[in-house]
């Protein structure tokens, strides 16, 4: 039983003691007596063009306003939608729950605006409801068995999936060791694996039939931090870059010579606050011949955490050095995702209602660096999953702060001008974790037999 259904029902057994054998009005029924679902409507994340019905609980107070509390005689409901214009609904008041039944049907994504207004207790709820792209029909691309965990899943151009730090061609061929599973380094572009491996920088090719060609390796330096796993990596077919806390490494390669490493540089005097579900201290963007390393630091008088931006460029001897005369660019919140070219972020709000989240969204290019470029509120009703960032692109994946119900992602609309949720395809009641990159989106069924269905993904439309 929950935190909450136990405080629910140990206050109805303290009114119950306080009233006697009922209270005015008849006995208070489980739905008022706090912290359970009925005090907040549980379809708040749903699908656009089909039917919405809510149940709005008459009075948002745990005991229904008092010992003294009276069931509603009537109800009223007004609905905007986005763009504040009114929506079609309709109200009833139910026969077994203190409140009300809504319905609707939003015809376009976005937050929606309910009023509710109950006679004669007097009560008025107004209650959000995100409505978002629905997503969820999507064709699976793979299923894989027994598959409890895939942190970076990713094709080459020739059809080899690398999972986890394994690569195979079908989900249940024999699987090609290629990393370490929980060593964030693995990076695919095109045909082209790089990986860290049993101390070595490996560099693999697809040659689009069996299992891939190792075409070279150098040593990886052993590192004097404590946390010596890279927090970052970007590659190119002939490029390799590993961030770790406070150091670069790169590679190069090229026929005839392989896989060279070149002078390590330091791009942090020393490691700063972590973020993300793995203590993550920096990620890489690339913007044309800029990297950007976005990272959070403590101002040192007001102990204020911030995020920035730092631009990085090849020097003279071929390593990436601060771009001179351009600073760094302060961002709103914390580092919450990042893909090909854009950046999210989550600033906190508190309220007398709770905590809220603000998703920034910025894209990284070589004309303008990071700039800000839409934004999306979130109320209390909505969580944010926390996500490892280690492992390569990430998007951001919401859900309701019951965990029930479908899972979404933010996407830009270029239409619109505005950021919109996506609802994400997942294996029904009971998914483990979801994860999105810039190509695929996959979920690992938590069942008995753990089951990981991949599917298609783009981060715009």
């Amino acid at each position: 039983m929950s935190r909450a259904a136990r405080t629910g029902r140990l206050l109805a057994a303290v009114l119950a003691l306080l009233c006697g054998a009922g209270c005015p009005g008849g006995p208070l029924p489980d739905e008022c007596s706090g912290g359970g679902s009925s005090m907040v409507p549980s379809a708040l994340l749903v699908p656009v063009n089909q039917p919405v019905s809510l149940l709005i609980p008459a009075n948002a107070n745990p005991v229904c306003g008092g010992l003294g509390a009276e069931r509603p005689e009537s109800v009223t409901v007004e609905a905007q939608d986005p763009r504040n214009l009114p929506v079609p609904a309709t109200v009833e008041l139910s026969p077994s729950f203190w409140g009300a039944n809504v319905h609707f049907t939003p015809t376009m994504p976005g937050r929606y605006h309910l009023i509710v207004a109950f006679s004669p207790v007097g009560s008025l709820r107004q209650v959000d409801v995100h409505v978002a792209e629905d997503g969820r029909q999507r064709p699976t691309v793979a299923r894989m068995t027994n598959k409890s965990e895939c942190l970076n899943l990713a094709r080459t151009r020739g059809g080899t999936w690398v999972c986890s730090g394994r690569a195979f061609r079908e989900p249940g061929e024999q699987e090609q060791p290629v990393g370490q599973a929980r060593n964030p380094a693995i990076a695919v572009v095109g045909d082209v694996v790089w990986s860290l491996f049993e101390g070595q920088v490996r560099r693999y090719v697809d040659p689009g039939t069996g299992p891939l060609l190792l075409t070279g390796t150098a040593p990886f330096p052993l590192s004097t931090t404590t946390d010596n796993t890279p927090h970052a990596r970007l590659a190119t077919e002939d490029e390799y870059v590993l961030v770790d806390a406070t150091t670069v490494y790169r590679y190069t390669f090229s026929e005839g010579v392989g896989v060279l490493p070149v002078p390590t540089s330091q791009w942090a005097q020393q490691p700063g606050l972590t973020f993300g579900a793995d203590l993550t201290q920096v990620m890489a963007l690339r913007a044309g011949a800029t990297v950007w390393l976005v990272h959070r630091v403590q101002e040192p008088s007001t102990f204020i955490p911030r995020t920035q931006a730092c631009p990085f460029q090849l020097g003279l001897l071929a390593t990436y050095v601060p771009v001179p005369g351009q600073p760094c660019a302060s961002l709103i919140g914390e580092p919450l995702g990042y893909g090909d070219g854009v950046l999210w972020t989550r600033e906190t709000l508190s309220s007398g209602q709770g905590f809220s989240s603000v998703v920034h969204r910025y894209t990284v290019t070589a004309e303008h660096g990071p700039r800000e470029e839409g934004v999306l509120s979130l109320d209390s009703s909505l969580a944010v999953i926390m996500s490892e960032l280690r492992y390569g692109p990430t998007l951001p994946v919401f859900v309701s702060t019951s965990n029930l119900g479908p899972r979404a992602t933010p996407r830009w609309d270029s239409e619109r001008g505005e950021v919109l949720l996506v609802l994400l395809p997942g294996p029904g009641v009971n998914p483990g974790v979801t994860r999105i990159s810039d190509h695929f989106t996959w979920t690992v069924n938590a069942e008995v037999i753990p089951e990981l269905r991949v599917y298609p993904w783009t981060s715009t439309p």
